[in-house]
């Protein structure tokens, strides 16, 4: 009857489901979204309350609007409190809302432009390594550290780490040598291990590395966009577990900042600036004076295109705008607004986007 067909025509159905259901979740298994990344900061001011009773004030809230705006980086000691963001209008947001949501009048410090190092590997030389072992052998306090390090950079981003592209943090990398010398599995990957699980020299190893490559030798700003693999170790203390920690540590350092200085004196070692897209909206009359301030402050101009009076051609093109867009390094851009009102009379506007960080010229 037709009261049976629907309930076998229901329970296939929910089989069908179940089915769909179980092959879903087998398909699933171990898939995880991909989280969101925020941009580095670009810029950073020092900002202070006006009294100390509303400094409390100001860390809880920039603490609520660094976790509602993931691309804003505060940074606290004792007595600096340190913004960092994607420019000077992400800046100027940031102080308005603390104005207007919290009620707390801060001072400011000069914007500080977030530059980084890099090394230049574009004449066909891929990778720099250390002269062998760079071996590194003092007293400190009565206690002899003693230790040797082979090294080698290369860059992480196709362009040979030049291109005008967000900066990405070194990576310290192991060879099979260097895991057997500390006893891992020649065949592992960093990757797929925790390094809390490391012995205490090999994180010590690890650490002196990483500190090095936050100080270059030209700014001196931290390094990006390089890989940094440690091909092998030694030292005449592996049998000493108190001091092969401290010793590793110091020997990292000074192969990382030997290297370092090899490729400063060479004038391989390049500063990179965050560039920023810019579109300027002008009077058609004012684009000559534009263009020549954009060309002043080191912009590379992309497009022009300038507005059409229309049929008519009634009204004069005294109120027909142009849109500029160009290139330009972030620092010669700062406190534009009030360059840009004084070209145009008022009538300009701009925006800007930061595209990344290019080699700075000059």
């Amino acid at each position: 009857d037709k009261s049976g067909s629907k309930s076998t025509n229901k329970s296939k159905s929910n089989n069908n489901n179940k089915t769909s259901d179980v092959n879903w979740k087998q398909y699933m298994d171990g898939v995880h979204l991909a989280g969101l990344t925020s941009p580095k900061p670009v810029l950073t001011i020092r900002v202070e309350a006006n009294s100390s009773s509303e400094q409390s004030r100001l860390s809880a809230a920039l603490s609520l609007l660094s976790v509602e705006d993931p691309s804003l980086v505060v940074e606290e000691t004792p007595t600096t409190t340190l913004i960092s963001g994607l420019g000077e209008l992400h800046m100027e947001i940031v102080l308005d809302r603390l104005r207007r949501e919290f009620g707390l009048e801060v001072r400011t410090g000069k914007p500080a432009v977030a530059y980084r190092e890099t090394v230049d590997l574009k004449d066909g030389e891929g990778t720099v390594e250390t002269d062998g072992f760079v071996e590194y052998d003092r007293a400190v306090g009565g206690v002899r550290l003693q230790g040797a390090v082979r090294l080698r950079l290369s860059s992480r981003i196709s362009s040979n780490g030049v291109g005008c592209v967000p900066p990405e943090e070194p990576v310290v990398t192991l060879s099979r040598e260097t895991r057997a010398y500390f006893g891992l599995d020649p065949k592992g990957s960093s990757e797929d291990e925790s390094e809390h699980k490391y012995p205490p020299s090999l994180k010590a190893l690890l650490s002196g590395v990483r500190g090095s490559l936050k100080r270059g030798r030209v700014g001196p700003y931290p390094l990006a966009n390089l890989e940094c693999r440690i091909l092998d170790v030694d030292s005449e203390l592996s049998n000493s577990p108190e001091t092969l920690p401290g010793a590793m540590r110091a020997a990292a350092a000074n192969a990382v900042t030997t290297l370092l200085e090899t490729l400063a004196k060479d004038g391989r070692l390049v500063v990179l600036e965050p560039k920023m897209n810019v579109e300027i909206s002008v009077p058609r009359e004012k684009v000559g004076f534009v263009l020549s301030d954009l060309t002043a402050r080191r912009g590379v101009v992309d497009d022009v295109a300038m507005g059409d009076d229309g049929a008519g051609g009634s009204g004069g093109s005294d109120h027909i705008k142009a849109m500029v867009k160009a290139e330009v390094p972030l620092v010669e851009i700062l406190g534009y607004a009030n360059s840009l009102r004084s070209l145009t009379g008022g009538e300009g506007a701009f925006s800007a986007e930061y595209k990344g960080h290019a080699p700075k010229e000059g």
